[in-house]
């Protein structure tokens, strides 16, 4: 397989309603979604958290698919057409920057189903399409593209494979715990990737890839990922971030992953990740 041959759909949820690996639909019957969904939105759509999301998904999400040093690929940005309608407009003005972006305003669906109902409408046959996940307020690094298809290329003999990129800058942007932290988290959900004949990347649980798919992963490029208090997961203990295996990234770690990784960040992107902070420290 020519790596040139190799298409690459990139998938973000921002803001959208529907069944997904959220908490608040796990073993939901249908006939109690719709109750759900009016709750959600008064969360996803509250203006504080619209506004952080917007922030976060323009100046680090997709300020680091801007600049990838391998443009050739898709970007599919998911939302809800529920969403009010000026921050629907700003998001389409914020997508209309960057060419490989395709967005949908969709109806309650399940995320999978919005990936096989889009993909061939930008000319992807989901089977011989490698997909990666990426939220609104996480980034790549700058070689992430070239890097992914390079493996995909060396895996293509599988129909299905994965491919995961496990060094994490996890950015904790306010509360007790607030910092910079480095994380070793095989598929954790920034940046995870499959290549599926008919399965997508949100049909598993992220941390199951590796138990259903041959898997490889790749620790030299890192991905940035932030948490505030509007986040699904929790608030972390110190005493859990020490289980997991986090600890705080020193400055030279910092300076370093910038320069190579993500010079793309401007000085919006770097306060967002708590970057600026760290690099201002004495």
């Amino acid at each position: 397989m020519n790596d040139r041959d190799i298409r690459i759909l990139g998938v973000c949820r921002f803001s959208m309603l529907g069944r997904g690996d959220w908490k608040a639909y796990r073993n939901q019957p249908d006939e109690a979604l719709e109750a759900i969904y009016l709750e959600q939105s008064k969360d996803l759509f509250s203006p504080e958290r619209l506004e952080s999301r917007l922030a976060t998904f323009e100046h680090l999400t997709l300020r680091s698919l801007a600049n990838q040093s391998d443009a050739d690929f898709r970007l599919l940005v998911v939302s809800s057409d529920r969403m009010p309608e000026r921050y629907r407009a700003r998001l389409e003005a914020i997508c209309r920057g960057v060419e490989q972006v395709v967005l949908r305003f969709l109806p309650p669906i399940h995320v999978s189903e919005a990936i096989h109902q889009a993909a061939p409408d930008i000319g992807l046959d989901l089977a011989d399409t490698v997909q990666f996940r990426l939220d609104d307020d996480d980034c790549v690094s700058r070689d992430y593209i070239r890097r992914l298809r390079r493996h995909a290329a060396c895996m293509w003999r599988n129909a299905h494979f994965a491919v995961s990129f496990p060094s994490i800058f996890y950015c904790i942007t306010d509360g007790p715990t607030e910092g910079i932290y480095n994380w070793y988290s095989p598929f954790f959900s920034a940046g995870a990737a499959i290549r599926h004949s008919s399965r997508t990347i949100f049909d598993y649980g992220h941390y199951a890839i590796p138990t259903r798919l041959v898997a490889v992963t790749d620790p030299h490029f890192p991905n940035i990922v932030t948490h505030r208090g509007d986040n699904d997961t929790p608030r972390h203990a110190p005493e859990i971030l020490r289980k997991r295996g986090m600890s705080k990234a020193s400055r030279s770690d910092v300076e370093r992953a910038l320069e190579r990784h993500f010079d793309y960040l401007t000085a919006e992107g770097l306060a967002l990740c708590s970057f600026d902070r760290m690099l201002a420290a004495a």
